[in-house]
C-alpha cells in the first residue's frame, strides 16, 4: 500500500534541468509545493540525470525532503541500441546514482521503467525485496510493465514473503489511444483490458502524458484538421470524438480549460485509482490544471455519462 497522503496529482520533472533550467524548475516545484503537491516524478534516464541532480538540489536548498514523496525509475535500457537492463548490477548501479542525485537516504517509491519479460519474475522480485530490506527504497513500482506481469509478480512476492509492486505507471489519459499508433512501442497504454486488470487488482496507476498533449485544447482552437500528424495517429478515433465532445461542452459551460477537464477521466475514474502526472512547463500552467478541481458533480457525471 502507498502512503495515504499522496496529493492527486503528481508533478512530472523530466525536463527539468534540460529544457526547464534550474531556476525555472525551482519556480514550479515552488508553486507545486505551496498549492498542495507533495509526488514528484523522475527518473535516472530523464536528462542522464539532470531532473534528478535538479530535485536533489531543490530539496537541500528548501528543506523540503519530508514534505515530498519522491519516485523514481531505474533499468531503462540503454540507448541507442536499446539493451534491456533489468539484472541486479544494473539496477543497483542506477539506483545508487538516483540516491546520490537526489541527495536522499531512501527513495520513496522506485520503479523499473520497463520490462524485461525474458526474466522471469522469480529473477527480478527478489533484486527488488533486497533494496526495501535495505532502506535504498520504500515501495516498489512497475513502469510500462502489462497487468498481467504485474499480477505475476506480486503473486510470487506474497508467496515467498517479499516486497510486492504497490503502483504502476502507464501511459493513459482522457482520450482512448490508438495501441498501434504510440510513437514508441515499449510503452504500454491504458486500454479495456488493462483497465479491466487493474479495476480487479486495486493496484494504482500513476498516468503519463495525462493532458494527452493538449490534444482537447488543440482540438478547441484548431478543429481535428488542425492536430499534428502525431496527435491525430495517437489518439483520434470514434470514442475520443466522444469524449472530446463531452469535455469542450463541459469546458464551455464551466469556463475550465479542456485539458483541465480531460483530466477528470482519470480522477474520477470509478474503478482504478489514478494519480494524473503533470507536465508543466510554466506555473500558470500547473495552476490551470488545478482547476479540475473546481468541476461540480454534474459536470463529472456528463462527462462519465
Amino acid at each position: 500500500m502507498l502512503p495515504t497522503n499522496l496529493s492527486a496529482l503528481a508533478l512530472g520533472t523530466a525536463p527539468f534541468g534540460t529544457g526547464i533550467p534550474k531556476e525555472k524548475a525551482f519556480s514550479i516545484l515552488d508553486a507545486y509545493v505551496g498549492n498542495g503537491g507533495n509526488l514528484l516524478d523522475t527518473a535516472a534516464v530523464y536528462g542522464m540525470g539532470l531532473s534528478e541532480q535538479t530535485i536533489g538540489e531543490w530539496i537541500k536548498d528548501r528543506g523540503t525532503r519530508s514534505k515530498v514523496t519522491i519516485a523514481t525509475k531505474g533499468g531503462h535500457p540503454s540507448t541507442p541500441d536499446w539493451t534491456r537492463r533489468i539484472t541486479e548490477k544494473d539496477i543497483r548501479s542506477d539506483i545508487e546514482d538516483s540516491l546520490r542525485y537526489l541527495q536522499t537516504d531512501s527513495i520513496d517509491i522506485y520503479f523499473l521503467h520497463r520490462d524485461d519479460e525474458d526474466k522471469p519474475v522469480e529473477y527480478i522480485m527478489p533484486v527488488l525485496d533486497r533494496l526495501v530490506r535495505e532502506g535504498k527504497t520504500r515501495f516498489l513500482g512497475a513502469s510500462n510493465w502489462t497487468v498481467e506481469r504485474i499480477n505475476e509478480a506480486n503473486t510470487f512476492a506474497k508467496n515467498n514473503g517479499m516486497a510486492e509492486f504497490s503502483v504502476s505507471q502507464i501511459f493513459w489519459n482522457g482520450a482512448v489511444i490508438n495501441k498501434d499508433g504510440v510513437y514508441d512501442q515499449t510503452l504500454v497504454a491504458m486500454d479495456d483490458d488493462q483497465h479491466n486488470g487493474y479495476a480487479e487488482n486495486k493496484i494504482p496507476v500513476m498516468a503519463y502524458t495525462a493532458q494527452a498533449q493538449g490534444l482537447f485544447s488543440h482540438i478547441k482552437n484548431n478543429g481535428y484538421d488542425g492536430l499534428s500528424d502525431s496527435l491525430t495517429r495517437t489518439y483520434i478515433n470514434d470514442r475520443t470524438k466522444l469524449r472530446a465532445e463531452k469535455i469542450l461542452s463541459v469546458s464551455e459551460e464551466t469556463g475550465v480549460s479542456p485539458t483541465a477537464v480531460s483530466l477528470a477521466y482519470l480522477l474520477y475514474d470509478k474503478e482504478v485509482k489514478a494519480y494524473p502526472i503533470l507536465g508543466i512547463s510554466r506555473t500558470e500552467r500547473l495552476i490551470e490544471a488545478m482547476e479540475v478541481f473546481s468541476l461540480q458533480q454534474k459536470d463529472i457525471d456528463k462527462l462519465f455519462s
